[in-house]
C-alpha cells in the first residue's frame, strides 16, 4: 500500500505515516466481576451484546455493584472493541461511543481505545484490513486478540488533524446515509 492516497480530499498533500495504533492512543481492559456482583440497578457493563448494527443497544443490559476508577468508565468518543468471544467472527466488532451513556464501563471480554484520533481511527477499524490483522493474530485455544498485539497493527494516518477530522466526518455521512437507506427500504418491505 502505498502511503500518498489514491483518492483524497484536494486541499490535503504529502504523506501519510504508517504507525502502530498504540501510538494514537491507549487501551483500557474491561471490568472482570462475577454472578454475585449483578444487580437489577447499578454500574452497566458494556459487552459485545450492545453492538448491534454499528449502534448501541440497550436490550440485553448487565448491571454491577461494583465501584471502578473514572479512568475505566465510558466516555463519549472511546472505542468499544471485543477482543474476546465464544464466536470467532465477533472479534474486532467495534463502536465510537458517540453519545453520552448512563454511567458505564465495558467488561473483560471488552477493550476501549481511547485517543485524540477515535473518529478516524473508528472507521479504519471496520476495515477489511483491519480484520485480516485480527484474524491473524487469534488465539490458538480462546478466540481473542491480546492488547499487546492489537496495539501493535499497523496502517496509514493523515499526518494533519484536519484531514482526519474531514475524512471522518465524510464516511460518518456515508454511514448515516446508507442507514438511512436501509431503513427506508425495510419500511418499504412492510408497505410491500
Amino acid at each position: 500500500m502505498s502511503n500518498v492516497p489514491k483518492l483524497r480530499f484536494k486541499e490535503f498533500s504529502g504523506k501519510w505515516e504508517e504507525k502502530p495504533l498504540g501510538k494514537y492512543g491507549k487501551l483500557i481492559n474491561g471490568l472482570t466481576y462475577s454472578p454475585d456482583n449483578i444487580v437489577e440497578n447499578g454500574l452497566l457493563v458494556l459487552r459485545s451484546s450492545n453492538i448491534q448494527n454499528e449502534q448501541i443497544s440497550f436490550e440485553d443490559n448487565v448491571y454491577v455493584n461494583l465501584n471502578v476508577e473514572d479512568e475505566y468508565l465510558t466516555c463519549e468518543n472511546d472505542i468499544l472493541i471485543c477482543v474476546r468471544n465464544g464466536s470467532k467472527r465477533l472479534i474486532g466488532k467495534s463502536l465510537l461511543i458517540s453519545r453520552n451513556l448512563p454511567k458505564s464501563t465495558h467488561g473483560a471480554f471488552m477493550t476501549v481505545f481511547r485517543g485524540d484520533s477515535n473518529k478516524f481511527i473508528s472507521h479504519w477499524l471496520k476495515t477489511p484490513m483491519f480484520f485480516k490483522e485480527v484474524h491473524k493474530n487469534l488465539g490458538a485455544t480462546i478466540n481473542s486478540i491480546n492488547g499487546s498485539n492489537l496495539k501493535k497493527f499497523k496502517t496509514f494516518f493523515p499526518n494533519s488533524k484536519e484531514e482526519q477530522e474531514k475524512i471522518a466526518s465524510f464516511l460518518t455521512s456515508v454511514d448515516t446515509k446508507i442507514e438511512q437507506l436501509i431503513k427506508k427500504e425495510q419500511l418499504l418491505q412492510q408497505y410491500k
